[in-house]
Parts: C-alpha cells; sequence; structure tokens
C-alpha cells in the first residue's frame, strides 16, 4: 500500500512539475519587472496629477482603482514597447558603447558573470546557431555501434571533397548541456541518418542531455481511412498508424 502511494505521488510529481514551474517562473518574473517599474512610473503619474490617492487608495484620473501601492501590471505592460526598443537599437546597431559598456560590467561581476555567460550561451543557441543548422542527424561517432546527435551545416567542397573523394556532409556535434562548444566531422552522405525533428527539438535533447526526448512522427502519425456501405447507408471511418498493414 506505502509503495503504492509512493509511486503514485511520485507520478504526479513529475506530471505536475512542468505546469507548477512554468506558473512559478511567470508569476517570479512579472512580480520582479512590475515592482521594479509599475513603483517608479506610479510616482512619475502622481507627480504628473494623472493619479491621486485618498484613504490609502489610488485614482486614475479620478477613478477608483483597488491598488493601494502601485498601479499593478502597469511596470510590466510598458516593459514591452521599452524592450521593443532595446532590440530596435540593437538591430540599428545604436547605442554601441552603452550595450558595451553593460555587457562588460556584468562579466566583470564575480557570481553574476557565470550566470551571464551561461544564459548568453543558451540564447546565442537558439536565437543565432539555429539559423546555421539544417538538418538533425544521427552518425556513428565516436565508433561503431554508439550513436551520436549531430547537426548538419552544410556540404563538403573543395579540396575535402577533392581528397576523400567522397560525398560528405559537415557535422557539427554539440556538447551536452552547453550546445553553443562542440567539433566539426566530415561524414560521407551514405552514413549520416537523417532525422525528422526539428533543430530546436534537437537543441533541447541536446541541453537536457537526453531527459528531454521529442515525439516520434513516424510512430504517432496515423492516417483516416473510411469504408462506405452503400447498402446500409453506414459511413465507418477508422485510423491506423503510417505503415500499418490492411489485412
Amino acid at each position: 500500500m506505502w509503495k503504492k502511494f509512493q509511486k503514485n505521488i511520485i507520478a504526479g510529481i513529475i506530471f505536475l512539475l512542468p505546469a507548477i514551474a512554468t506558473i512559478y517562473v511567470i508569476q517570479f518574473l512579472f512580480g520582479l519587472i512590475d515592482a521594479f517599474l509599475g513603483s517608479f512610473i506610479t510616482d512619475l503619474l502622481k507627480a504628473l496629477n494623472i493619479i491621486t490617492t485618498e484613504d490609502g487608495r489610488i485614482y486614475f484620473l479620478g477613478v477608483y482603482t483597488p491598488f493601494s501601492e502601485r498601479l499593478l501590471g502597469i511596470g510590466f505592460i510598458l516593459t514591452i514597447p521599452l524592450i521593443t526598443w532595446v532590440g530596435a537599437m540593437r538591430i540599428q546597431g545604436k547605442g554601441v558603447r552603452i550595450w558595451g559598456t553593460i555587457d562588460r560590467s556584468f562579466r566583470k561581476i564575480p557570481i553574476a558573470n557565470s550566470i551571464y555567460t551561461s544564459v548568453e550561451q543558451v540564447i546565442h543557441a537558439f536565437a543565432q546557431e539555429r539559423s546555421s543548422f539544417k538538418n538533425v542527424v544521427l552518425v556513428e561517432y565516436p565508433r561503431k555501434g554508439l550513436y551520436t546527435v549531430g547537426f548538419q551545416t552544410g556540404e563538403s567542397r573543395g579540396e575535402v571533397q577533392r581528397v576523400t573523394s567522397k560525398g560528405c556532409i559537415n557535422i557539427f556535434l554539440p556538447t551536452t548541456p552547453n550546445p553553443t562548444s562542440g567539433w566539426l566531422v566530415l561524414v560521407p552522405r551514405d552514413e549520416v541518418i537523417l532525422l525528422d525533428m526539428s533543430v530546436e527539438q534537437g537543441l533541447k535533447f541536446i541541453i537536457s542531455g537526453g531527459v528531454v526526448v521529442p515525439p516520434d512522427p513516424g510512430s504517432i502519425s496515423e492516417e483516416i481511412e473510411t469504408d462506405i456501405d452503400e447498402k446500409n447507408m453506414i459511413v465507418r471511418v477508422r485510423s491506423r498508424r503510417k505503415g500499418e498493414n490492411n489485412e
């Protein structure tokens, strides 16, 4: 009885943990961002006489609000145009000196630099290197019988193509859990196994150390078949997995 209870509670935790963690992170970020800008914007609106306080309550343009310390959510909402403005500045190449100073400052802080660098590497893997990867592949590496997940970056040409006398593919083999580092291998085309998973799924698979396994579209895809019985005016609809024989 106790073992069954343990098994059920562990299964429940595993199932609910991703949703709980997601809600917690969203709530934490909302509270952090809103508290950071919300109080400042509320004080600014007070100075402009846009909002007033009476009996510990905030009135926005004379309209009663249920808030007492700040206008809840206004800091988070105004963060969106702020982030958009920063992104536009970066894309246009403006404020290079300011962004460089901010970057160097975070890298010099003893503990924060490791967090800053790690987050930067993960974002770099998803946002930039993703565009360089064409397909997710499997190669037998470092020896026959062992498979490694990699990304196709292109086809071997020039001197490499001439020396090998084979049609080779450039494969980047990333490391776990940091996919920004790795090494390049040139593999003959007939020894490369192309996978159906997307680059994003491949990156998640590598970063998680194989914990996050992408679904197999070949095993879950189904085909819908219809069988019309004209005599009895019945239409039968059934689904079957691709590759399943009709017998």
